[in-house]
């Protein structure tokens, strides 16, 4: 049986007061859905500016990759390979 066929098996038993809360729970996650992707959106909107004001920084320009990499590695001892 397919869930909607199982949801309206269940629905059919039920007295017409509880059917109506049913229909109301049903609406309320509809309504929480739509809020729930308006908020994801605006979310979305506001890290892609955040990143866009990062990259317009350019925060990395003065950094000289290769450098920072020896500066990073320079005189650590290696795990399991050098002994401290």
């Amino acid at each position: 049986m397919k869930l909607e066929q199982t949801i309206r098996h269940h629905l059919k038993k039920l007295p017409l007061p509880l059917q109506g809360e049913v229909l109301d729970y049903v609406l309320y996650l509809e309504q929480k859905a739509r809020k729930q992707s308006a908020t994801d959106s605006g979310a979305r909107v506001r890290l892609a500016s955040a990143l866009e004001r990062i990259v317009a920084m350019n925060p990395f320009a003065a950094t000289d990759s290769a450098a920072w990499a020896r500066e990073q590695r320079h005189d650590r001892a290696l795990p399991g390979r050098d002994a401290g």
